[in-house]
């Protein structure tokens, strides 16, 4: 396993090496070696400490919790309006379109008592943690998603929604960035989000 391992990792690595080698702009070959780190560990985990200062900065915010256990995020929140709001979110699926959609969605319980602000921030955490590059590494607000609902229990997000993202999907890198990176899986482990990515099919 280990050996078939390394084998698609020299691989990950030579397709890397010639976007480098076609890159004429240092943010494209930046951006190349980002992928390049993101394929060699496929596997990242966001901790509650993350997803709750993710959740915090969301719109109408004044503070807010986030923890991962028993296969759901739990939030509880305090708006600037002075409700506050407890819910939980458990991924359901990941749908990932070459050039197209790039979708999560989450069950919520209790299901009208969520705040679109808020899972829209998460899911702006999530797109950093899949693509990095779409922000310089010193920025840490990526902007939030927009939420829809996909039926009375479930929300639907389309990571190209978040700010940031869309701003990144004008440039010279947009296109093999998302189309290389892309999500396989969220699960929810005690004390984060882990996310894995899939692996590209490469050509030899």
């Amino acid at each position: 396993m280990t050996d078939r391992f390394d084998i698609l990792r020299s691989w990950i690595r030579a397709a890397a090496d010639r976007a480098l080698d076609r890159a004429k702009d240092t943010r494209v070959a930046s951006a190349a070696k980002q992928v390049l780190e993101r394929l060699t560990e496929r596997r990242w985990r966001l901790s509650d400490e993350t997803l709750t200062a993710a959740a915090a900065h969301a719109d109408g915010v004044d503070s807010a919790m986030v923890a991962c256990r028993s296969g759901r995020l739990f939030i509880d929140a305090s708006m600037s309006n002075g409700q506050e709001v407890q819910f939980s979110l458990t991924p359901h699926a990941v749908r990932f379109a070459p050039r197209g959609a790039k979708e999560i969605s989450f069950d919520v319980e209790p299901p009208d008592a969520h705040d679109t602000s808020i899972v829209g921030a998460l899911a702006g955490c999530i797109a950093k943690a899949t693509w990095p590059m779409i922000v310089p590494a010193h920025s840490l607000d990526v902007g939030g998603a927009i939420v829809e609902r996909e039926s009375p229990g479930r929300l639907r997000v389309d990571l190209r929604s978040v700010p940031a993202v869309r701003r990144f999907a004008s440039t010279q890198a947009a296109a093999m960035i998302f189309d290389v990176l892309e999500l396989e899986s969220l699960r929810v482990e005690p004390g984060a989000l882990a996310i894995t990515l899939k692996l590209p099919q490469l050509a030899p």
